[in-house]
């Protein structure tokens, strides 16, 4: 019964409340997201709401069929992270692919343009955010767009199960952005229940995990999304049939932790 009030809660939060306080810890199961046609693809709607250091963050899911390309003109920074198919990218004229698994950077005010790149359906993540910008003398130097090939990481295994360290650096509004891959052998946790100041997200690539947030489990499965606010206790598990594998992305403004 917890586990329904909160997700009721979570989809009140986001649809109906004036005032937009910042979005508390929120789980998001790949089952229980509607998907609409709106426009070009597929698309599900997750999080679109400010948190305690972004003014805003949102995360979208979409598909696209072989045919479809979908024009993505956004004034934020972002993240563009694969979780099935090929993409093509065209930014404001360059020209990359991204593959399963694979996750991209994209400056804020950079135009892209997104097709399938197999002639197969493709599904992946957007993931923006809006905030102030960063002072000068911690912002990179070079704006240019940031790609990690899945195929390309480094996998550094451990008893657990493994690590692939994607990046850990500043951005155009964050002090720093870092993102690993975690992969737990099954019956494995990652650690115990812990806080930290900085947010973070969880996004499931393979397997079923359980995620302790404030001593309430959540069993989620591939492609479920889970946002974690500063300071909520929270730990993970792997509570499904062989390995499992999940993104976590934390980043850190001038307002973490206060």
């Amino acid at each position: 019964m917890k586990k329904w009030l909160f997700y009721v809660c979570i989809l009140a939060l986001n649809t109906g409340m004036a005032q937009r306080l910042p979005h508390p810890s929120a789980v998001f199961e790949w089952k229980m997201m509607p998907a609409t046609l709106e426009g070009v693809g597929e698309e599900r709607k997750l999080m679109d709401w400010p948190t305690e250091t972004l003014d805003n963050f949102r995360i979208v899911h979409y598909t696209l069929q072989d045919s479809e390309t979908m024009d993505l003109n956004t004034s934020s920074e972002h993240l563009v992270l694969v979780g099935e198919g090929l993409l093509s990218l065209d930014m404001s004229g360059e020209k990359a692919m991204l593959g399963p698994r694979s996750v991209g950077w994209i400056p804020a005010d950079r135009q892209l343009k997104i097709a399938v790149g197999n002639k197969e359906k493709a599904s992946f993540f957007i993931i923006e955010w809006e905030a102030e910008k960063v002072a000068d003398e911690l912002a990179p130097k070079d704006t240019y767009p940031l790609l990690f090939d899945y195929d390309e990481m480094t996998f550094r295994q451990n008893a657990r199960g493994g690590r692939r360290d994607v990046m850990q650096a500043p951005t155009e509004t964050l002090r720093e952005l870092e993102m690993h891959i975690t992969t737990l052998k099954e019956g494995e946790k990652s650690h115990d229940p812990h806080v930290h100041a900085d947010e973070e997200i969880i996004l499931v690539l393979q397997g079923e995990v359980e995620e302790l947030i404030n001593g309430t489990p959540y069993r989620l499965g591939a492609g479920s999304v889970i946002y974690l606010a500063a300071f909520d206790p929270h730990g993970i598990r792997n509570v499904g049939k062989g390995s499992c594998e999940y993104y976590a992305i934390r980043w850190i403004t001038d307002k973490t932790g206060k």
